[in-house]
């Protein structure tokens, strides 16, 4: 990055941490709901502004996903009573770090979910010494996709090569930033957290996929920001079942227009709702799954197949509505612009 995005990279540092600093020294004193929505909002609007700060594509859409979707969406719960924030009230370092970084802490409320906690403990939190290594696998993945990217090869088959190459170029990006997102929390607060991926690869339904194995930290966002408010809500009308995949849709529907909204900060369009296409479907085959379960029962289907159907399904949607935005912007070739011209600084050669 450029001295520009340095700069403007601090000024995105000091905003978040002086704002973040505000809300938990003043707003927080404000009577919750409405008062404390209404002290709130500057600091939301805040948000969506910051990322404009910045030029490079990287940059800004990081901090789209960390401070326009994350953090407003914590504080938006937070002035309900709600949501993790409300576990980190009375330090302001934690208050900061789990508004503003994509980090969670699991804390079990049963013996079920301790016991679940604990056959799972070194796979969820034996991370602090792997950080490191995912970090440098992400990112070889990251240049090896793109250089393949520009290989004859592809340039030829361009419609089958770039999806699969789009795969790992985005799984390993978002690893990467989500990996280096933890090592504050653990340097300077000293916990350790969840890691946001457990290997999506493996999921054996879209519902395992999303709700269990991918971007973790998305998930337990929207789940008390928006599932099981519209089940709450839709249960005394429709029935507890009904109500369940009322909130599935809802969940999805959301996530899709934030990702709509990453959209527009990546390509600065009118949006073209074909990311909506993409998560919305996936919530109806999400509520899909969850009516043959309960009607159906548990197909007994092998655990590969279960898996090879999962990937095929995700992989078949996304070329459909996912991919094709990013291919007609040309994504590729702004990333490899992007890490050139990052290079060049490192090297001393800009």
């Amino acid at each position: 990055p450029r001295l520009s995005e340095l700069d403007a990279l601090l000024r995105v540092f000091l905003s978040t941490v002086a704002s973040l600093t505000f809300v938990h020294i003043v707003v927080s004193r404000v009577p919750k709901n409405l008062p404390r929505l209404i002290a709130t909002l500057p600091i939301v609007y805040l948000f969506f502004i910051l990322p404009w700060l910045f030029s490079s594509i990287a940059f800004r859409i990081t901090c789209v996903f960390f401070l326009s979707w994350l953090c407003n969406f914590r504080l938006l719960l937070f002035c309900f009573d709600s949501g993790p924030l409300l576990l980190h009230r009375r330090s302001l370092p934690h208050f900061v770090a789990f508004a503003a970084l994509p980090i969670q802490i699991r804390l079990p409320e049963t013996s079920k979910d301790r016991r679940q906690v604990e056959q799972h403990h070194h796979h969820q939190h034996s991370s602090s010494g792997t950080t490191l290594p995912r970090v440098a696998l992400a990112l070889s993945t990251i240049f090896l996709s793109l250089g393949a990217l520009f290989t004859d090869y592809v340039q030829r088959r361009r419609a089958l090569c770039l999806p699969a190459l789009y795969t790992l170029l985005m799984s390993s990006s978002l690893d990467a930033f989500l990996a280096v997102g933890t090592i504050p929390a653990r340097l300077w607060l000293g916990v350790e957290v969840e890691q946001q991926f457990d290997r999506p690869y493996l999921a054996t339904s879209l519902a395992n996929f999303w709700g269990h194995r991918w971007n973790l930290v998305v998930t337990a966002t929207l789940r008390p920001a928006v599932y099981w408010p519209v089940r709450s809500a839709c249960s005394r009308l429709v029935g507890s079942f009904p109500a369940r995949l009322v909130a599935i849709v809802a969940t999805f529907l959301v996530s899709a227009l934030m990702h709509e909204l990453v959209m527009y900060y990546l390509i600065l369009e009118p949006p073209k709702w074909e990311w909506t296409g993409f998560f919305v479907l996936h919530g109806f085959l999400v509520a899909g799954e969850a009516c043959v379960k309960r009607f159906a029962g548990a197909v007994p289907l092998p655990r590969a197949l279960k898996v090879a159907v999962t990937l095929t399904m995700l992989y078949v949607t996304a070329m459909w509505l996912f991919y094709p935005p990013l291919i007609r912007i040309g994504l590729d070739s702004k990333a490899a612009a992007e890490v050139q011209s990052a290079l060049k600084v490192l090297l001393g050669r800009a």
